[in-house]
Formats: structure tokens, sequence, C-alpha cells
């Protein structure tokens, strides 16, 4: 039997992680009296990585940083997060016995992500422990990030799965362009980091609400190609 790919997002696809984003942001931004930024504006900011998080919330609090201090800025967020990577992240209803169901199934699963390698690993190991995926990719040299495919597209060719054999599962404008880059099928949901309408003015304009109905059209997706 051929095999078969799912790979996922991690941050508002997997896992609500915005607490622990907002508090990693807000500590560094502390260190230069720039007001803290709510949980509802973090969750525009995030999908190109913490360190452009970071500066999109800087540059939309109107405060002025210098340029020189900016890396230590960014270090010290780090610093926060790596201490503190999933103090309060949960994974979203239903998503843990989905992918235990897909697993079960046969199907080949991974996390492509935008954070940096050793957090995402630290944080599915933390948070979904009972999980077995295939692979855990995040931020790296090897491949540069997301909208780009090539980490999407090295995955595929090391696990000989082909682009009518893959679909790619994310929250965000990002990923709908990483998949469509790719050249494969993509499940855009809205329970994330994004809403509905946040997404169709990105011009993702079919997206899913709650994780049942992201299992349904995954398994619909798969049933069509048999």
């Amino acid at each position: 039997m051929a095999e078969k790919l799912v790979v996922f997002d991690l941050d508002g696809t997997l896992l609500d992680t915005l607490e622990d984003i907002r508090g990693a942001i807000n500590y560094a931004l502390s260190a230069w009296c720039v007001p803290k930024v709510e949980k509802e504006k973090i969750r525009l900011y995030v999908g190109h990585g913490l360190r452009n998080a970071l500066f999109t919330a800087l540059d939309n609090s109107g405060h002025k940083v210098p340029e020189e201090d900016l890396p230590l800025m960014v270090d010290l967020m780090m610093s926060c997060y790596r201490n503190h990577p999933s103090d309060y992240t949960t994974p979203y209803p239903g998503v843990v016995d989905m992918l235990c169901h897909l697993k079960n199934g046969g199907f080949k699963m991974g996390v492509i992500s935008n954070k940096s390698e050793e957090l995402v690993t630290r944080i599915v190991k933390n948070i979904l422990p009972s999980v077995d995926f295939d692979f855990v990719l995040g931020q790296s040299d090897r491949y540069p990030l997301k909208p780009n495919p090539e980490s999407l597209l090295s995955m595929m060719r090391e696990y000989r799965v082909d682009k009518d054999s893959t679909i790619y599962i994310g929250d965000s404008e990002v990923d709908y362009l990483t998949a469509n880059n790719a050249g494969v099928k993509s499940i855009i949901v809205n329970y994330g980091f994004r809403t509905k309408e946040e997404l169709e003015r990105s011009g993702v304009m079919e997206s899913v609400n709650d994780v049942s109905a992201l299992l349904s059209r995954i398994e619909e997706f798969f049933s069509c190609r048999q």
C-alpha cells in the first residue's frame, strides 16, 4: 500500500501556545519599557517565526528601540521562552485522539513549524508524549522558513510520498502558501490563531472550525485516492 503523509503546523493547529509566546515576547519588550501586548494581538503576529513576531509587536507598539539593542531583545525573548516553552500550552480539544486515530490507521505523520527546532521538539515531547510522529521539524539551518516549501518537499522525498498522497494542515495564510508552493492539498483550520474572516481576507476562502471536521476532511481526501 502506498504511503499516506499528513503534515501539521504546530502553533494554532495542534497546540494553543499563545500564552507562552505572549509571556516571552512581553518579557523582552518590558526590558525597554514597551507596554505588554494582549493575547488577542499576539495571535495575529505569529506564523513567521518568533523573531518576526517580536519585531511586529514592537513596530505596532509605536515605541522606538535602538537598532543595536534588537539582538539583545531577541536573546531575552528566546531565553524566556526556552525556560518556559509550555507552561500554559495545551492541545486543542480532540487533537490527541485525532492524531492517535491517524497513526493507528497507518498514516505517516509529521510536524513542520517556523519555531526553532529545539523548542518544537521539546514542546511536542512535553505536550503530546503519546503521539508517535515520524518527524518533527522546526527552524534550523537545513531549510528556509515557511512558506518556502523545501522542508515539506524534503520530507516527501525522504518518505517517498508523492504530492497526491500528501496533505498539509495549518491555521494561517503562511500554511496555505506553504502547501500551494509545494503543490499539495491543504486544509486550513479557523479555531487557532486566525478566524474564518481573517483567513478569507488573506485569500483562504475555505477553512474548518473544529478537529472533528478536520479529521473528516483528511479521511475524505485519502478515501478519494484509493
